[in-house]
């Protein structure tokens, strides 16, 4: 397991890797819609839209899942850990992931999580027979997330083709994996929006 710290421009660069796969296999026709998952999710979409084919897709949306073991940190503790070396901070994001982990196989049981589709994306979910979507979050750790949106917009049109694109995956077996991504290695990214992101010196970018 590793840490990699991405500034804006090596989000940029790795959404423009990730656009440049999806691309090479991309349906015929595109996209009926991209849909990023928020709030990373809808971060790193857009960064990729940026660099995937122009009339590749139709539609640029959002889904909102909060997943329940998130709790928002304080100002407070995010300044803290902005005071820590990156050394520090990086035993502490792999000693949480295999946390989540062990918490995550311990559970052995999906989790219930509402997920919000939007009503143009409901609308064009049941406007066309078969429609194609590509959803995009910034990682999978247990896949809980990608499984209960994937479900969510099969609930309303069961023949909807659902693709998924994220920047890494973070566990060996997620239970909803994805068919495009940067890292499958056990990579943990730090993304400019993470509350212990600060501004990365030369050497810790990948």
């Amino acid at each position: 397991m590793k840490v990699v710290t991405f500034d804006q421009e090596a989000l940029d660069r790795h959404a423009a890797r990730l656009a440049e796969q999806v691309a090479r296999d991309m349906p015929p026709g595109g996209y009926d819609a991209v849909v990023g998952i928020r709030r990373g999710g809808s971060l790193v979409c857009d960064a990729f839209c940026r660099h995937f084919p122009a009339g590749a897709f139709r539609m640029r949306t959002d889904v909102w899942l909060q997943r329940s073991s998130t709790k928002r940190k304080t100002p407070a503790v995010a300044a803290f850990l902005k005071r820590l070396p990156y050394g520090v901070l990086n035993l502490l994001r792999m000693a949480e992931a295999r946390l989540l982990a062990l918490r995550h196989r311990a559970r052995g049981h999906q989790e219930e999580r509402k997920v919000e589709i939007p009503a143009p994306l409901a609308g064009m979910l049941t406007s066309v027979a078969a429609p194609r979507v590509l959803l995009i979050d910034d990682a999978i750790d247990s896949g809980e997330t990608l499984r209960a949106a994937a479900a969510a917009i099969k609930d309303v049109n069961e023949a909807s083709d659902v693709r998924v694109a994220v920047l890494t995956v973070t566990t060996s077996r997620p239970v909803a994996d994805a068919d495009y991504y940067i890292y499958h290695n056990h990579t943990l990214i730090r993304f400019p929006w993470s509350n212990d992101y600060k501004n990365p010196v030369a050497g810790q970018l990948s």
